[in-house]
């Protein structure tokens, strides 16, 4: 226990409370250190499922684009064309207000 100069000896209720108190701080230390392990196992447990997401789809889309390339490249040019389109009028409108 930590003492100081010219502090006057502390009364058994107060090295009790003391105590507890000092007790309770190291609970919610401990706490807090259990919370933080599993929030950091959650987050690379999402992480890792995402990861696994994004290779299944990335390869399904492979899969698709070997299996139907021309599909493929009329899909990609309709995509390409709408979002030039949408852009073309985001401006046109930005530019008269």
């Amino acid at each position: 226990m930590e003492t100081f100069p010219n502090a006057e000896p502390k009364s058994a209720g107060e090295m009790a409370a003391s105590e507890r108190a000092h007790r309770s701080v190291e609970e919610a230390h401990s706490d807090v250190e259990e919370l933080a392990i599993r929030g950091s196992e959650a987050v690379r447990s999402s992480a890792a499922r995402a990861r696994e997401s994004i290779a299944h789809t990335t390869d399904q889309a492979a899969q698709y684009v070997q299996a139907q390339p021309l599909k493929s490249l009329l899909m990609a040019a309709a995509t390409g064309a709408t979002i030039a389109l949408l852009a073309g009028l985001l401006s046109k409108q930005h530019r008269h207000q």
